[in-house]
């Protein structure tokens, strides 16, 4: 009976709730890091607020200007989730084009590289002068920052498909559009998953970019805009709660990614079994 005890002992169910069980590391990670923080304010810049505010002047500066700081985020999740969708739509689409002709493929992929390689300083001159000064520029260049992973992971799902497989629809006389939607498309999903989470953080970082360049004229923007305004006034406590809500905005965007992503794997694909 006693060598019962051990399987007994593992099968009884933890009352520890899952999300505390996985999460504290996180938080603990996350404390240690604020209390460092204000260990270094405290010794290394103390009394100098302009270089390294302490996480109280922080927490003062978010409270004054709680208001702007929540315009300023909304504003930048508005234009990084267009972004975000457009790239979504547009590179699984191109990638799916891409994977039915190796013709095409060798003809057109080159340019998605290309586009991923041309600095965003250089084209936003152009993109302003085709679209002008307003969130419809800001949304392409976060657009094109985002593009890229979609399109290549995706691309290498699709042409990863089983041979095996493939011949067996072939076999079965199934159509082209059958064997993309039934076998292709499925298989390439813990790819395109993993594209999605790498240009979700892309597609914050094109807003926030777009913005100092395009939006930088305009007093009412997105965090981007704010940041510049902060830095101008020398406002450094500010420009840390900015930055700060720019980094929490593109966790959010990559944590809702993986969620919706373990969703659609966890009942078979073994990156998500268990999460």
């Amino acid at each position: 009976m006693s060598s019962n005890l051990p399987d007994a002992i593992h099968d009884t169910p933890s009352r520890v709730p899952t999300w505390l069980r996985d999460g504290w590391p996180v938080v603990l990670v996350a404390v240690i890091a604020l209390a460092g923080w204000y260990l270094l304010t405290a010794t290394v810049y103390a009394g100098k607020g302009y270089l390294v505010p302490s996480p109280q002047e922080v927490a003062a500066a978010v409270a004054e200007n709680a208001g702007v700081l929540l315009v300023a985020t909304l504003t930048t999740l508005k234009e990084a989730t267009f972004g975000y969708l457009l790239a979504i739509v547009g590179g699984i689409s191109l990638a799916a084009v891409l994977s039915q002709s190796k013709l095409l493929e060798r003809s057109i992929y080159p340019y998605a590289v290309l586009l991923q390689t041309v600095p965003v300083v250089a084209v936003a001159p152009l993109i302003v002068l085709w679209f002008g000064y307003n969130d419809l520029s800001v949304v392409i260049i976060s657009l094109i920052m985002s593009l890229f992973p979609i399109v290549n992971n995706t691309l290498l799902g699709l042409r990863s498909t089983s041979r095996n497989l493939t011949e067996l629809f072939a076999l079965h006389n199934r159509s082209r559009f059958t064997a993309f939607w039934k076998l292709q498309l499925p298989g390439a999903l813990p790819h395109i998953i993993g594209g999605l989470r790498i240009s979700a953080g892309l597609s914050v970082i094109g807003a926030i970019v777009g913005e100092f360049i395009i939006g930088s004229g305009n007093a009412q923007g997105g965090l981007g805009v704010q940041i510049v305004f902060a830095q101008g006034r020398m406002y450094t406590a500010l420009l840390f709660a900015e930055v700060i809500a720019a980094t929490l905005l593109g966790f959010l965007f990559f944590m809702v990614v993986s969620a919706i992503g373990n969703r659609l794997l966890k009942n078979w694909h073994e990156s998500a079994i268990g999460h």
